[in-house]
């Protein structure tokens, strides 16, 4: 097994922490349901009854944001509960030649999602650094936003999918399944408590703070990947256990990968079979150390 850095995992944690104390206000009108308080994936406003999933990732390199910046951004709607609708880009570029074949693959991304790209902006010019970041908005499908630290003791904890790697078009593959999959979950009534895209962190630093904040533990029971800590984009999912029979005939249906991997425990502990991948005392000075605060708990 690699070697697991607990500090670095809640560094990576707590790295915006001031993003949270300097952005607290929204204005009266709004009603924000996840926001910077939460932490979360995306975040969740209601205007005038209607309930939004935004969210904006970058900026990525341009090697890296032109082969999944509008994916990973979709990702994070799609796990709070909502379906992407449209978005919007930002590229810098060293010529116009680049800039162009940069939106191109952002094109590709989008089409193969079925998100329109309503607009952005777009610099060229030899000395600016190429890169590329993308928001990405979309409707609320679930009945209320799905928060990532809302586990329950007694949940079955699947991961969905399969990593979010190669080029363009086997990571809009990959990701569109995925998509498909867990959104079905949510229009035909699985019981999703909690869930979280396994990006930076991997599979152990996003359990940290899916755990983190609802104040759980995790056993495991099976690790399909390689890596703890490396990215891979699956969907970490918290389901009542009497819907996982369903849930995984959907995921059949969707050509989606989908494997039981643990229980969510009441013990503040990681566990994978007999080893103990985080002790109570390290996943207590987790709990400790995360400053998030429920969804709804103040603007």
């Amino acid at each position: 097994m690699e070697k697991v850095d607990m500090e670095r995992l809640l560094k990576h944690i707590e790295e915006t922490n001031f993003c949270r104390r300097l952005l607290r206000e929204v204005p009266e009108e709004w009603k924000t349901i996840i926001g910077p308080l939460q932490g979360d994936d995306a975040t969740v406003i209601e205007v005038n009854g209607e309930r939004l999933v935004i969210n904006m990732e970058g900026p990525y390199p341009a090697k890296i944001g032109r082969k999944t910046a509008i994916i990973h951004s979709a990702a994070d709607v799609v796990v709070t509960g909502g379906e992407p609708i449209v978005a919007f880009d930002a590229v810098q570029a060293e010529s116009e030649e680049q800039a162009k074949e940069i939106l191109e693959d952002l094109r590709k991304q989008a089409e193969g999602l079925g998100i329109k790209i309503l607009g952005g902006n777009t610099q060229s010019h030899p000395d600016l650094v190429p890169c590329v970041s993308v928001a990405v908005i979309g409707r609320l499908i679930a009945d209320e936003p799905i928060p990532d630290g809302t586990a329950r003791e007694g949940d079955t904890l699947v991961f969905l999918g399969e990593p979010v790697r190669g080029d363009v078009g086997d990571r809009v593959y990959k990701a569109k399944v995925k998509f498909n999959a867990f959104l079905r979950f949510l229009r035909e009534g699985i019981d999703v408590s909690t869930a979280k895209d396994a990006s930076r962190g991997g599979v152990l630093g996003n359990l940290l703070e899916m755990m983190g904040k609802a104040k759980k533990g995790v056993k495991l029971r099976s690790m399909p990947y390689p890596t703890w800590t490396g990215y891979l984009g699956i969907f970490m999912v918290c389901m009542d256990p009497n819907d996982v029979g369903r849930a995984a005939e959907i995921a059949f249906e969707e050509g989606c990968p989908f494997t039981v991997a643990g229980e969510v425990v009441d013990e503040p502990v990681i566990r994978f079979g007999n080893r103990e991948l985080v002790s109570e005392e390290e996943m207590i000075e987790v709990y400790r150390r995360l400053p998030y605060k429920p969804p709804g708990a103040g603007r």
